[in-house]
């Protein structure tokens, strides 16, 4: 093997490594961002579950100072809200495909001669 084909190949292995090490980072900053919006969502979703709970629970205890439909509708909207409210925290929050993990994305292939070498074989004499 000459030495201009071992550079061109180290060469090229430092690039794609380069460009696998951006693409990593490019997924992990991708994954914070989703990650900080789930959390975010989570939270605001919590807070307007309480505000629609208080609201449609004072209704529903004081029915008889508010007309029917407007009772009927508060019950509704308590049901479907928590409802939703559940399928909401299992589909984004406890499904496991949801949470992507961090894997490894290199793809470089040592050449035999550094196999060799990093199993403690005998390195073969130069060129």
């Amino acid at each position: 093997m000459s030495k201009d084909l071992l550079a061109v190949q180290i060469e090229r292995a430092t690039e794609q490594l380069r460009q696998e090490r951006e693409v990593f980072e490019q997924r992990k900053k991708h994954d914070n961002f989703w990650f900080f919006l789930r959390l975010v969502m989570g939270y605001a979703s919590v807070v307007l579950l309480i505000a629609v709970m208080a609201v449609a629970s004072y209704i529903l205890f004081k029915n008889s100072q508010f007309p029917s439909s407007v009772v009927i509708a508060a019950g509704a909207s308590l049901f479907t809200d928590v409802l939703g409210m559940l399928i909401g925290v299992w589909k984004i929050v406890l499904n496991p495909k949801t949470a992507a993990g961090a894997a490894p994305v290199t793809k470089i292939k040592l050449p035999d001669i550094l196999d060799e070498i990093a199993t403690g074989g005998a390195a073969p004499d130069g060129d």
